[in-house]
């Protein structure tokens, strides 16, 4: 038989010298190569600076042109939509332009503000009044007044406006009388807000009521003042206006109203002509009906049921009509609230900021197209501005490279490979021996990784080799056999400090692993004691055990803790609310109670569990003593037959034959009485009837017990 052994070493030759010098030639030519490239980056970063400092330049100079730029632009889009809608251009559509510029100085706000004011006149009145700029002006004021009065909102002002002169029909073929109506239509509806009634109510109520009132004679001033008492009495808005126009057409009806109605109303003195004369005012004709205003019946009859309490509602207030007529005609108090209005910091602050803006218009206005190229040429420019950070970027990198010694770096390269290579080979001496020490972290992580690996390949091929040897030495003879059976030994040995090696050097590199290491064998420890332990002693068993049903109890019983703890607290605060001294008693007895069972329960828990395994284990050392001290064979216990004594007599005696014959043991008991006396004392008993019968079942155990040591 032979030995065969395979060494493991790691060599590292050739003409490191000389690669070493050609190395050091290259990276002399590289060094002058990237001085080069650094010195054109040199000149180039000069030139990039400067490009992007150009670039933001170029931006912020875009923006501020085109915030400047910015009022002209708007006002130039707005007189664009109001030329495609009225057909003006040239001087006329200037004029417009200088009209509005002059308005929103006045007003504050902005010219193209003033222009769209313009075209919701054009789009609601008619575009004809684009043909005379001083009307359409007029108008415009009077819109930019109205809206102080309504929270600077232009356009709600212009249809509040728009919607009176429509309703009321009021004609444009003068257009400078038109503006002037709108003005007085303006003061009244501002006035009227001394009642209930805002400007969008009065619009909504117009919108309803105005041809009606217009067709019925009724004056712009006794419509709003009517229109103001139905807000009032619960009308609001269109509803009001409804109710207010079908008021004034029952009126108008005269001669036509139903026969009955008729002659009811001239029984009561009611003139029906005078209900629709349109030379008297609607207070005028209202009043004859203040004579049947108490017969509910037929001025439900007359105006009907839907608007019965309409029409009621201004017959009463006829006095209230008339006040509301006389507070709100001949006023100028939409230019009177206005004016208040534009006394303020904010409107005195657009107005400047108005006057800024029109200088910036006329700059608009003077350069033409500048703004458009200027925005170009910038939105060109950014893009490159944005890729200044990557051309700095690789120009720091190339920096980078030219300050690294690539000699040095090659020599500190050289000494680590050398070192390595020394270190790998101190490592295969230990991987071939098995002895080894720890080396550090890193080196011990690197030993075991070099270990595993060596076992997955040498070791695994050893052991398959060793395999087949031990087969073929089977299968041969002589000194074939013998020759296999040698490499079959080698083979397996060497197995076997590869896997012994592997194992040593991981378990190393797990203990030597800061705080972790330590940790995993200390819990590897505390888990051994506990194994120890738990084979050994019968009461670290039991404890464990008892804090494992005293746990479960704990959490088992903590409901119904809290159930009892809650509502005992609750009888005790309703008791104590009622004064009930009895209820008071009673729910602390209970709360006291529910901790009592809760304690009892988790002891007994613990101690059914402590005593249960000590019993146990008692019982295992009982037999496994008898089994040490008695006969090998197995005793089979008979039972008496039916003419021994009854169990209730006590014990009499023990008697047996064995059967040497068929190397069976055969014992006869009898048994006459298993307990001779039976007494519990007890001065406290917490728990429940369980308790006496546990008791019970322990002392007959014991009695059985003594039976068996008999034996």
């Amino acid at each position: 038989m032979s030995d065969y052994a395979f060494n493991y070493s790691f060599n590292i030759t050739g003409n490191a010298s000389t690669a070493a010098q050609q190395i050091t030639g290259d990276v002399t030519a590289l060094n002058n190569t990237v001085k080069q490239a650094t010195g054109i980056w040199d000149s180039f970063a000069g030139k990039v600076v400067a490009f992007n400092q150009l670039s933001q330049f170029v931006e912020g100079f875009s923006r501020t042109v085109d915030e400047t730029l910015a009022p002209g632009a708007a006002l130039n889009a707005s007189l664009a939509d109001l030329s495609a809608i009225s057909g003006e251009t040239g001087e006329s559509l200037k004029t417009i332009e200088r009209y509005a510029r002059d308005a929103a100085k006045t007003f504050g706000g902005s010219a193209a503000q003033s222009v769209e004011s313009y075209k919701l006149l054009l789009s609601q009145l008619s575009p004809e009044l684009a043909k005379t700029p001083d009307a359409l002006k007029a108008m415009g004021d009077n819109i930019a007044v109205l809206s102080k009065t309504m929270g600077g909102d232009a356009k709600a002002a212009a249809e509040v406006l728009t919607t009176a002169m429509n309703q009321y029909g009021v004609s444009l073929a003068d257009p400078m009388e038109a503006s002037r109506k709108m003005a007085q239509m303006m003061n009244v509806m501002a006035a009227g807000q001394a009642g209930s009634a805002e400007l969008p109510t009065i619009k909504v109520a117009l919108e309803q009521c105005g041809m009606a009132a217009k067709a019925a004679g009724v004056s712009f001033e006794e419509t709003n003042a009517a229109i103001q008492v139905l807000d009032k009495a619960g009308k609001k808005g269109a509803e009001g206006g409804v109710a207010l126009r079908n008021v004034m057409s029952i009126l108008a009806t005269g001669r036509f109203l139903p026969k009955d109605v008729q002659e009811e109303l001239t029984a009561a003195g009611v003139d029906i002509n005078a209900l629709t004369d349109k030379s008297k005012t609607l207070t005028e004709r209202l009043q004859p009906l203040k004579t049947v205003l108490d017969d509910t019946a037929l001025f439900t009859k007359l105006f009907g049921r839907e608007n019965s309490n309409a029409a009621m509602a201004l017959v009463q207030g006829i006095d209230e009509v008339n006040r509301y007529t006389d507070v709100i005609s001949g006023t100028n108090t939409a230019f009177e609230q206005a004016g208040i209005i534009m006394e303020s910091y904010n409107e005195k602050k657009a107005r400047i900021q108005a006057r800024f803006d029109d200088f910036r218009i006329s700059i608009f206005n003077a350069t033409g197209d500048f703004g458009i190229w200027v925005e170009t040429v910038a939105g060109s420019l950014v893009p490159l501005s944005q890729l200044m950070p990557l051309i700095m970027g690789v120009g720091k990198a190339m920096t980078l490279v030219k300050s690294i010694n690539f000699a040095g770096v090659f020599s500190s390269l050289s000494r680590v490979v050398t070192a390595a290579r020394y270190q790998l080979l101190f490592m295969n001496a230990e991987l071939r021996t098995g002895q080894m020490v720890s080396i550090g972290f890193l080196g011990n992580i690197t030993r075991a990784t070099a270990a595993v690996v060596r076992f997955a390949t040498v070791g695994l091929l050893s052991g398959i080799k060793a395999l087949g040897a031990w087969v073929l030495s089977l299968v041969t003879g002589g000194t074939a056999s013998a020759t296999f059976a040698g490499i079959a030994s080698g083979a397996f040995a060497t197995f076997k400090v590869a896997a012994v090696s592997a194992c040593r050097a991981v378990g190393i590199a797990i203990m030597n692993i800061p705080i972790i290491g330590w940790i995993a064998a200390a819990i590897a420890g505390l888990i051994a004691l506990g194994v120890y332990f738990w084979n050994t002693s019968a009461k670290f068993r039991a404890v464990l055990k008892g804090l494992g049903a005293a746990f479960v109890a704990t959490f088992k019983g903590i409901w119904n803790l809290a159930k009892n703890v809650f509502g005992s607290i609750g009888d005790l605060i309703k008791a104590a609310f009622s004064l009930d001294g009895k209820g008071i008693k009673e729910a602390i007895n209970r709360l006291k109670g529910g901790f009592s069972e809760f304690g009892s329960s988790v002891g007994k828990a613990f101690n059914d569990a402590y005593e249960g395994e000590m019993a146990r284990s008692k019982a295992e050392q009982e037999a496994k003593k008898k089994a040490e001290a008695g006969d090998t064979d197995d005793p089979v216990v008979v039972a008496p037959d039916s003419g021994g004594g009854a169990i209730s007599t006590g014990l009499a005696g023990i008697g047996g034959s064995p059967d040497k014959a068929d190397k069976i043991k055969n014992i006869n008991v009898t048994i006459e009485k298993v307990i001779d006396k039976f007494e519990i004392h007890t001065t406290n008993m917490h728990e429940d009837i369980g308790k006496v019968k546990e008791m019970v079942a322990e002392a007959l155990t014991g009695a059985v017990n003594d039976v068996n040591y008999a034996m």
